[in-house]
């Protein structure tokens, strides 16, 4: 598993877990099957440009209304 979708799933509490063997089951459980082959690039995308590590650009993000991540920050 990529880690931008590990990231990605806890933040928003899509698909929470403690290592990425439990995100991915969970992630399996929850994606209906029609979005399984492309949530994956989905969820790097956003992790990737985003949803980013250190700074995440939470003001120009899609699902911020969905997203449970306390410690949202501002865009620049």
């Amino acid at each position: 598993m990529d880690t931008h979708i590990y990231r990605v799933s806890n933040r928003t509490k899509f698909a929470m877990g403690k290592n990425v063997d439990q995100v991915e089951q969970k992630l399996l459980k929850v994606v209906p099957a029609e979005f399984k082959v492309d949530v994956h690039h989905w969820l790097i995308l956003h992790g990737r440009y985003t949803c980013i590590a250190r700074k995440p650009r939470c003001g120009s993000c899609i699902i911020e209304d969905l997203c449970e991540y306390k410690e949202k920050v501002e865009i620049d």
